[in-house]
């Protein structure tokens, strides 16, 4: 892959992510979606027209069955591409936006996540451990540093946080043990707690402790239906947050979300939050019974 069409739009490309204060990840997916449209169909992707990028975002429905989401980042970067790289006056809604279909995460409890947890190893259940206990997504935990890691405090420091936003979560007790039996199993170098072995100033790559977590949940529950990732266990933290009374801006700022609307949606997932309700239809009979 990706041996046909070289790329030639590297250095413009990242001047314009950087301008905008745009983070690394952007770039590697916008960067990684261009080369892809590039070598469908065989040309640079500057000569790739809006017509074409279309039947490509179709191809990508169809033809290859990947979600709305996925769809919509590809139309970002194509669009992105050509109004602040090229320069073209493009109007995004000539390449139109895949609608968004909103489903209601799964959730797991928190034996099944720690029975998971105990059949990992070190390396990656200490990473899983953050993303459970504090609320991170696994990119964040990847890039944790130890400077980041406040244990008098039980606190974390997420310093590359989404949109390059820093915010604080909690550490759990869990989390802190699994962190110090990992260091003194590894010793990392360099600042990052799961650093690269090239690049130890680096954090490593996301894909194998997802792997890692999915094949683990499988093998664990071969017969569910769920649909169980690496992220479901920052819907784990949340809901399970507000199964145990924590109000819901709180659970807001230690997400790091920028509109609540966003943090709302675990209003639908706990058990305890519906149990506490009394439906309009009950409310003479529980009158009579005061």
């Amino acid at each position: 892959m990706f041996q046909s069409i070289p790329f030639k739009h590297d250095e413009e490309l990242m001047r314009e992510i950087e301008l905008r204060g745009l983070s690394l990840n952007t770039f590697k997916n916008y960067r990684s979606h261009l080369r892809r449209m590039s070598e469908h169909f065989s040309k640079d992707i500057s000569d790739v027209s809006p017509g074409e990028a279309k039947h490509y975002l179709a191809h990508l429905k169809t033809g290859l069955g990947r979600q709305a989401q996925t769809i919509n980042v590809c139309r970002a970067a194509f669009i992105f591409f050509r109004q602040c790289v090229l320069g073209d006056n493009l109007a995004s809604w000539a390449v139109p936006k895949h609608k968004l279909v909103h489903k209601l995460p799964d959730i797991l409890p928190s034996e099944d996540i720690l029975r998971i947890f105990e059949t990992l190893p070190l390396r990656h259940r200490a990473v899983l451990s953050l993303c459970y206990g504090s609320g991170l997504r696994i990119s964040e935990a990847l890039a944790l540093e130890v400077d980041d890691i406040d244990s008098k405090a039980m606190k974390v420091f997420v310093r590359s946080g989404k949109g390059g936003k820093p915010r604080y979560s909690i550490l759990s007790s869990y989390s802190l043990s699994c962190l110090r039996e990992y260091w003194k199993a590894y010793r990392p170098a360099g600042p990052c707690i799961s650093p690269q072995n090239c690049s130890p100033c680096l954090p490593k790559p996301p894909n194998h402790v997802q792997t890692a977590f999915s094949a683990a949940y499988r093998e664990a529950f071969p017969n569910s239906s769920k649909r169980i990732t690496a992220h479901t266990l920052r819907h784990c933290f949340a809901t399970h947050l507000l199964d145990d009374g924590t109000d819901l801006r709180t659970i807001q700022i230690l997400l790091g979300h920028k509109s609540i609307r966003s943090t709302s949606i675990y209003l639908q997932l706990t058990d305890c939050h519906f149990s506490k309700l009394v439906s309009p239809a009950d409310r003479e009979s529980r009158d009579s019974l005061a």
